[in-house]
């Protein structure tokens, strides 16, 4: 039986990696920097670092990757206050589920901790989160497990009887390499083979998720 639910956050809870996306390119082309579609996949699902890292492969070692995330951060705020944050269908039922059975949920993303659990807050969630492991508080970024065996560790559970949800390729790589019940409920990215074999699941939507909650 799942005894914790491990979430990421930007695209699986809220529909914000299509905000990032338009961001990322705006605050790309105020930089000067031949921001594309492209580089933007390579980063979902990537905390502070790895977002640096591959902009930098990039743009060169001397791009000024800090004054894009500012830029982008400051769109994204600002559209967020202006239109609301989107929160995916079937969040609210699937946590109050979780609730329900007892089984704990952790948020476990790439994105720092005060944008994530002021996001949280905003789609008054946080009561239903024992806690949260955010980008900022790891040494390596997805595909690396460490965000995942962290947050099994916070809801002091095997890894093996942790659920990941995720919706990056990163994120369904980080895991599988954790070895949690990985599930993919895809967003702007299809999964492709490797994805395939890699996730336990592949769902539509997090409504999906909650049969999945009785398995052995």
């Amino acid at each position: 039986m799942i005894e914790a639910v491990l979430f990421d956050m930007d695209g699986l809870m809220f529909d914000t990696e299509r905000m990032y996306q338009k961001a990322w390119l705006q605050a790309g082309r105020q930089m000067g920097a031949p921001m594309e579609p492209e580089i933007v996949d390579r980063l979902r699902g990537r905390n502070r670092e790895g977002c640096a890292r591959v902009c930098r492969e990039a743009f060169g070692e001397d791009f000024d990757f800090d004054a894009m995330r500012t830029a982008c951060r400051a769109l994204m705020a600002r559209w967020i206050e202006e239109d609301g944050l989107p929160v995916k269908p079937g969040l609210y039922e699937l946590l109050a589920e979780l609730e329900r059975r007892g089984i704990p949920a952790v948020l476990a993303t790439s994105t720092t901790r005060d944008s994530a659990w002021g996001h949280l807050q905003r789609a008054k969630v946080d009561r239903y989160f024992l806690g949260a492991v955010c980008g900022d508080e790891v040494s390596h970024s997805k595909p690396d497990p460490e965000v995942f065996l962290k947050a099994a560790a916070l809801a002091g559970r095997d890894p093996a009887r942790c659920m990941v949800l995720e919706d990056s390729p990163a994120g369904v790589r980080a895991g599988a390499a954790a070895g949690c019940f990985t599930v993919m409920v895809p967003d702007l990215t299809a999964p492709d083979e490797e994805l395939k074999k890699l996730a336990d699941e592949i769902l539509p939507g997090l409504r999906d998720v909650i049969p999945l909650l009785d398995r052995d």
